[in-house]
């Protein structure tokens, strides 16, 4: 596909065309992506050691240009243009050129949703593609799964906040359902001096903090037994719940059936899954519980669309639902945002 035909698909879908600049300051990128992204950004400082980044990625440019702009209602804009990203040694080239839609300020985030799904579909469609996959997720099923297991609230905290970083997030599974990382002398000492606090009196002072505060926060560490026989189970349905991939029209039965077979009081309805149900011209569209893990800012609907070439899987199009993100880069409201990026280099 042309770039001209994309570019009028977008604009004929009400999106506006910007420009962005090509570096940007290290801490949005840091503060978007997680500091784990490091290790992928061209970086420099400059005279007054402030560090400057290439553009690893338009969105977060773009979102950043948003801010500044103070512009206070619901915005549709696209952009095209170089990001420039340290690579694996699999790919050739640092240099990735890369279209983004987005919408910025928008009250109805489950029409939003659909509309970059839609648009993405389209693209894909008028691509030169025969055959695709379209994988649909939403973070916020993975996140009420781990609110309702019987956990400590610091891991149900870890769980969630280290979702997209999977090597550690394995790990932490594994040190949930092992004690792998328990002291058992620690414990022992916590447990004495939780017993000791407990005879005394609430309001008494012990380094600036009441005992009554001392002792919510070892019954917060679960000191007891810091690891419950039933953490292994939850480990379990964690991981099972990851492997979950079916068609998207079997999807609401399939998620709501397995909450009931592990006494999770959950229910999912069809407005987790913003598209059309059926398959449409050859593109499978699934639910993937396990997509888009690499960033952390996605807190909502995240989706992919894969195509065959040179007979390895690619992802043309992947996005998502942001909110939260533009208050963290500095926004000083609440602002919804979704969207989409395109890889250039396969159309």
């Amino acid at each position: 596909m042309k770039s001209e035909k994309l570019f009028n698909i977008l604009k004929s879908k009400g999106f506006k065309n910007i420009e962005l600049d090509n570096i940007i300051e290290s801490k949005f990128v840091l503060k978007r992506s997680g500091g784990n992204f490091k290790q992928y950004l061209f970086s420099f400082y400059d005279q007054n050691l402030k560090e400057w980044s290439l553009v690893p990625d338009l969105s977060v440019s773009s979102v950043v240009k948003f801010i500044q702009s103070n512009i206070n209602n619901k915005t549709k804009w696209f952009y095209n243009g170089e990001a420039y990203r340290k690579q694996n040694k699999n790919y050739n080239s640092p240099i990735i050129n890369q279209t983004g839609f987005e919408i910025f300020a928008s009250n109805n985030k489950l029409k939003d949703d659909k509309e970059i799904i839609q648009t993405s579909i389209e693209i894909f469609s008028n691509s030169n593609f025969k055959k695709g996959e379209l994988n649909i997720s939403n973070i916020e099923i993975f996140f009420a799964l781990v609110d309702k297991l019987s956990l400590p609230l610091r891991w149900k905290d870890r769980i969630k906040r280290h979702f997209c970083r999977e090597k550690y997030f394995n790990q932490l599974l594994k040190k949930l359902s092992s004690n792998s990382d328990i002291n058992p002398a620690i414990v022992d000492k916590d447990k004495k001096i939780a017993e000791k606090l407990r005879k005394k009196n609430s309001s008494t002072i012990y380094s600036g903090r009441s005992v009554k505060d001392i002792l919510a926060r070892f019954d917060l560490k679960n000191y007891k037994e810091p690891r419950l026989a039933s953490d292994k189970k939850n480990v379990k349905i964690i991981k099972e719940f990851l492997k979950i991939s079916c068609p998207i029209d079997k999807a609401p039965e399939l998620l709501n059936k397995f909450f009931k077979k592990n006494k999770l009081n959950l229910f999912i309805g069809e407005d987790y899954f913003p598209v059309d149900r059926k398959n449409k011209k050859n593109l499978k569209i699934k639910f993937s519980a396990n997509i888009n893990r690499s960033l952390e800012y996605y807190s909502g609907m995240v989706f992919n669309i894969t195509v065959n070439k040179n007979k390895k899987q690619n992802i043309l199009i992947s996005g998502g639902r942001y909110d939260g993100l533009l208050k963290n880069l500095g926004s000083k409201k609440d602002t919804t945002a979704v969207g989409a990026a395109i890889d250039m280099s396969l159309l």
